[in-house]
């Protein structure tokens, strides 16, 4: 009896191991597959096992569910798949939320140097901090600055001589240092200028005023590096909540130094990240065999090294930009033939792309500048990548022809659309002039001859809310209310592709990211409002009510 009874449990403890898990269905609200050219909705899915196991109406969908499914009613909501980040810098957002907040309306309030000396003087205040620890603010806009200039180190050592301060410019190229925090950087008069940067100078040519451009950068960057991995961590996970909280269900750490890469692979191996994380490994700099060896491979927990990234150029709103033709108005102590500059050695960068096409990696390229597109251009060419499905970061100014040769050689672009909004004005009297600014992102023209565009918000750069990305890119858009380049706007759903499907494509993830098909992971966004019959110019106040990743809501409530 004693045997039968163990065989008898036996059975029932297999039988119940291999019966499948109930599935969930979904309905009652719009649901947008984006499975194809043009908009399908449908009225149910179901999932089960955090996949997709059933699309279509409701009828077909229960019977493929079975008799013992979940039910959830969506209220009328409206659910797509979850949104992609085409490009950001995850863990910088989670730093950012650390730090003085700098930001110029509509973000912040720091519009002119006063404001910003005060900002770090009351949270310096607020933080009890003792003297000589560093604090490092984000987010200043010259643009947006009543002075119309950046601040210099003089400015910030009105705040403080003694404690060390940085102020980093909101495209992230820039930052301001104080005497202090200059010292400990050890940047002074005999420290050269690096190539593809720019130490700024006083009158006297030689004694720094604080502010790094580029490549000279970088070295104060290090002041920022996390003092152990739970610090790095954390960080790394505040910033991930920030972007499910937007309906971002993968995340972009678009910039993975060495010295970063330790954090960002221990919240993998923890468990600790609630999204998919893509990392970009910065490849200008030298990287262990172990991390190179997974370049193009797949998850680990939630963690896939997609690509090398390569930096051509700086920022078009801080005029660094690599331009063919000279800046309108060039920065202070430029010439009228300034046109921005590379930010790298053009032969190291060649030989970055060909070393890519050798061992079989994906190149993700931040290009601005039209001149730097061509060197992008010129590089796949050259190095073996044309066909490769390269992919041209922000490709802010591009020409006409570049984007005919971007389609022949598989060069994508992801767009930083949000350009128009917040620096379109400036962009178009000061930075590019009408003509340029006018084809800033040009996402239709993209769109007509057969790219597969994206858009990004390169977060913490702007926030990462992909509602305001979406108006941007239909509406086009400049905070004084003018429309830049009304030919370059796109349809509502062509703008849901670019962050949906297009953004999976570039990452070849769309055969199992980027739309409702039966197969693909349930990693979905439910928005209050159908952004299709929503009115375009009130796109940006469409609410994300709830984010799922494979299955489990990770932000918000689904009942």
């Amino acid at each position: 009896m004693k045997r039968l009874a163990v065989l008898l449990l036996s059975l029932a403890l297999a039988a119940a191991k291999a019966a499948p898990e109930p599935a969930t269905i979904l309905s009652g609200g719009p649901i947008i597959t984006m499975d194809g050219a043009s908009p399908e909705t449908v009225q149910a899915i179901a999932v089960r096992g955090g996949k997709i196991i059933a699309v279509g109406t409701i009828t077909s969908v229960a019977k493929a569910a079975g008799k013992h499914a979940r039910r959830i009613d969506l209220k009328g909501s409206t659910l797509l798949p979850g949104f992609i980040d085409a490009h950001g810098h995850v863990s910088f957002v989670g730093q950012n939320a650390g730090m003085v907040q700098l930001q110029p309306p509509p973000v912040g309030g720091v519009d002119s140097i006063a404001k910003l000396q005060q900002a770090f003087r009351d949270w310096t205040l607020a933080q009890a901090l003792p003297e000589g620890v560093p604090v490092v603010g984000n987010g200043f806009d010259d643009s947006q600055l009543v002075e119309r200039r950046f601040p210099n180190r003089h400015d910030l050592d009105a705040v403080s001589e003694t404690r060390p301060l940085m102020a980093i410019h909101v495209s992230g190229h820039f930052a301001v240092l104080n005497s202090a925090m200059l010292k400990l950087a050890g940047i002074g008069p005999a420290t050269p200028d690096p190539i593809g940067g720019v130490i700024r100078r006083e009158a006297d040519g030689k004694t720094p005023d604080g502010v790094l451009e580029e490549a000279a950068l970088f070295a104060a960057l290090k002041i920022l590096l996390p003092k152990n991995a739970d610090a790095g961590i954390d960080a790394l996970v505040a910033g991930e909540r920030i972007y499910v909280a937007n309906g971002i269900t993968t995340a972009q750490d678009g910039r993975v130094m060495p010295e970063s890469w330790p954090a960002l692979d221990a919240a993998a191996k923890r468990g600790a990240l609630p999204i998919d994380t893509v990392a970009l490994v910065s490849f200008e700099r030298d990287w262990p065999e172990a991390i190179r060896a997974q370049i193009g491979k797949g998850y680990v927990g939630r963690l896939r090294i997609a690509g090398i990234k390569l930096t051509v150029d700086g920022s078009p709103q801080g005029r660094t930009a690599w331009l063919h033709d000279p800046v309108p108005i060039p920065p202070a102590g430029k010439g009228a033939d300034y046109r921005g500059y590379p930010a790298i050695d053009l032969k190291l960068f060649n030989s970055k792309l060909g070393e890519a096409a050798k061992n079989g990696w994906q190149v993700f390229v931040h290009v601005n500048g039209d001149e730097a597109m061509q060197a992008l251009i010129d590089g796949v060419r050259a190095n073996g990548l044309a066909g490769r499905r390269t992919i041209a970061i922000h490709s802010q100014v591009v020409r006409p022809e570049q984007l005919d040769a971007m389609k022949a050689l598989d060069i994508q672009p992801s767009f930083f659309a949000n350009h128009t909004w917040y620096w379109g004005d400036w962009h178009r009297d000061v930075a590019l002039g009408p003509k340029r600014a006018d084809f800033i992102s040009p996402q239709a023209t993209a769109w007509r001859i057969g790219l597969r565009p994206t858009a990004h918000n390169d977060s913490p750069v702007v926030p990462p809310d992909i509602m305001r990305l979406i108006w941007s890119s239909v509406n086009r858009r400049t905070q004084s209310g003018d429309i830049l380049g009304p030919l370059e706007r796109i349809s509502v759903y062509q703008a849901l592709q670019q962050v949906t499907i297009n953004a999976a494509s570039q990452i070849g993830e769309d055969g199992e990211k980027g739309s409702i098909a039966i197969g693909k992971r349930a990693d979905f966004v439910l928005l209050d409002t159908n952004p299709l019959s929503a009115d375009p110019m009130k796109l940006n106040e469409v609410k994300v009510l709830a984010t799922i990743k494979d299955g489990s809501t990770v932000f918000g409530k689904v009942e």
